[in-house]
This record gives structure tokens, C-alpha cells and sequence, in this order.
């Protein structure tokens, strides 16, 4: 297993992956999502790229999973200083779950953070996506929030 930044001309694979959670969202919440079949296109990642924001997961030279990310530094005087790792998506393919892929997806984010002098990880999960929430969990993280929503149109 190997994990790292990849090149523009893994976009298909990548995005391959990012229409699996794609398709999970609009499965939890299609009063907010479309379905749609370009989810990170060429542009974006390439961007994503250049930002060292994307990472990936090879396994015998296939892409089976890959996390977003971006880092943030959050500053203002009624708060304590905060460089944060916001992990944005993380996705490990339908076909090779269970494997510890995720596990270690999640272990060198961590590094990346600690590398990055980062004091903290912080992500949003549907409470539905109960795989994720226990990858998590066992990762160490814990719930800071509780978001609440309200459709009204």
C-alpha cells in the first residue's frame, strides 16, 4: 500500500471514487444533493494538486481510495489559536472496505497534520454513514458539535 499525491491523469480513478460518496449523500440527503457524474474534475484537482489538498491510496498501482483536505488557520482574539486539518472527503472503494485502508488513510492524515504543525482534525460525517463514524472513533476522534438543519422550501 502506498499513499500519495497523485497526478492529474488519475482523475478518472479518483472520480470514480468521489461519485461512491457522492451517491451516499444523495442517498442521505437528496433534498441537498444531485446526482451527478464529475464530481472532482480535471481543473479541480489539479488545483487540489498543487495545494498538496488530495491524497491518494495505490494498491498495486490501482487507486482505491483517496482523502481531500485543507488547512486552515483560525485566529481571533475570543479564541485560542487553531491551525486545523479540515479532512473534506475521505473514501476508500466499495470493493476494498474492510482492509485497513481507511485505517491508515486516517493514521497518515495524522502524520501529514503533525508535519504540518497543525493542532487539530476536524470533519462533518451524516450520522448515517456508520462505517465512517467508526473508523473515527477508533482513530481517536471525538463529537465537538451537534449541526442541526431544517428544510423549509
Amino acid at each position: 500500500m502506498e499513499i500519495l499525491i497523485p497526478n492529474v491523469e488519475d482523475q478518472e480513478a479518483i472520480n470514480k471514487l468521489a461519485v461512491q460518496v457522492h451517491d451516499c449523500h444523495v442517498g442521505w440527503r437528496n433534498d441537498l444533493f444531485n446526482r451527478c457524474e464529475e464530481i472532482i474534475s480535471k481543473e479541480d484537482l489539479a488545483e487540489m494538486i498543487e495545494n498538496k489538498n488530495i491524497f491518494v491510496v495505490k494498491l498495486d498501482e490501482e487507486i482505491v481510495a483517496y482523502a481531500s483536505i485543507i488547512i486552515k488557520v483560525r485566529e481571533h482574539k475570543g479564541f485560542r489559536y487553531r491551525k486545523q486539518l479540515d479532512i473534506d472527503a475521505i473514501c476508500v472503494d466499495e470493493n476494498h472496505r474492510r482492509k485497513g485502508i481507511g485505517k491508515a488513510l486516517v493514521n497518515y492524515i495524522k502524520e501529514y497534520a503533525l508535519e504540518n504543525d497543525c493542532t487539530d482534525i476536524a470533519l462533518n460525517v451524516f450520522p448515517q454513514n456508520e462505517d465512517a463514524i467508526g473508523l473515527y472513533e477508533k482513530a481517536g476522534m471525538k463529537v465537538k458539535s451537534i449541526a442541526y438543519s431544517m428544510q423549509i422550501k
